[in-house]
């Protein structure tokens, strides 16, 4: 080999290795950035709506984080239900399923999951830490509403904690509503490039968020509400949302954890509905499968 061809070789892999060292810092950056919580602590002031009276308190989970959290009352006959909102959203974002649980005199529960809103919390572990806080609600609808089952209505991130939480709570829940579910943190995010960036480049990202995910989220390949499902009380009715148009959460996704679940596992796709929005793309149906599987979980402790 000539001198010439030498140096030329040299700087060629110099450059890969610049490259390299670049592709992974970015991803390095990146993974940490979305495990951590979106935005800093911000206020959630209490809303003013015309269907019930919102009442605010805080939350103390069994790890010391600290929630915020609002209580809707309703009539003696109903169950709670405990809303969990997604990624990114705090509690403000149920305000529609609560004006729908509200006009049939449904209570509910709205806390604000570790690192949103004006929760604490800095790690964002897409749900699974998030069962404390699960586990929070209901203790404190137990201590306080005792008379009353409890039906957990979980979307996306919600969802994930809601399924996470579902072995250690037991029966003090007596259904499960889980809205545009994950399968297991590798495909979200797989999902997420594919959606967000345009071909080979979501592939390269994929990878790079791949290699440096576990030094900063170590136990994210076993972030699984499809394994975490098999733990949900088998008598316990749960019923499955999903967006045939949800490119982050795909409708396959919900259909293998409603098939996981087995017989009591009812699942409704909502055609053209995207992550997150299906009562926009059909609020009839969207409605209509809600308060029928509320409605058969009445009465049940």
């Amino acid at each position: 080999m000539t001198p010439t061809r030498r140096v030329w070789l040299r700087r060629v892999v110099a450059l890969l290795g610049l490259a390299g060292a670049g592709w992974l810092a970015s991803s390095f950056a990146v993974a940490y950035q979305l495990t951590r919580r979106p935005r800093p602590v911000y206020p959630e002031p209490i809303p003013t709506v015309a269907w019930g009276t919102v009442q605010p308190f805080r939350l103390t989970t069994a790890d010391g984080e600290d929630l915020g959290a609002w209580f809707v009352p309703g009539r003696a006959d109903r169950p709670v239900v405990l809303l969990l909102h997604g990624n990114g959203g705090g509690r403000t974002a149920c305000l529609p399923q609560a004006e729908l649980l509200a006009a049939e005199g449904y209570p509910i529960l709205m806390p604000t999951l570790r690192a949103h809103g004006d929760s604490t919390g800095n790690v964002n572990d897409f749900g699974h830490s998030a069962r404390h806080d699960v586990a929070a609600a209901v203790g404190w609808l137990g201590a306080n509403r005792a008379d009353r089952s409890v039906v957990v209505w979980g979307q996306s991130l919600g969802a994930a904690a809601a399924v996470f939480a579902a072995a250690d709570l037991g029966p003090r829940v007596c259904g499960y509503v889980l809205e545009c579910p994950y399968r297991d943190l590798h495909t979200a995010v797989r999902n997420r490039t594919r959606h967000y960036l345009p071909p080979v480049v979501d592939a390269v990202a994929y990878a790079g968020l791949w290699v440096t995910a576990p030094l900063v989220l170590p136990n994210g390949g076993k972030i699984s509400p499809l394994e975490a499902a098999s733990g949900m009380p088998p008598d316990l009715p749960v019923l499955v949302l999903a967006g045939g148009a949800d490119r982050r959460a795909l409708p396959g996704e919900a259909r293998a954890i409603a098939d996981h679940l087995g017989p009591r596992a009812e699942l409704v796709v909502i055609e053209g509905g995207d992550h997150l929005a299906l009562a926009r793309a059909d609020p009839d149906r969207y409605r209509a499968a809600v308060l029928g599987f509320l409605e058969r979980c009445r009465g049940r402790k």
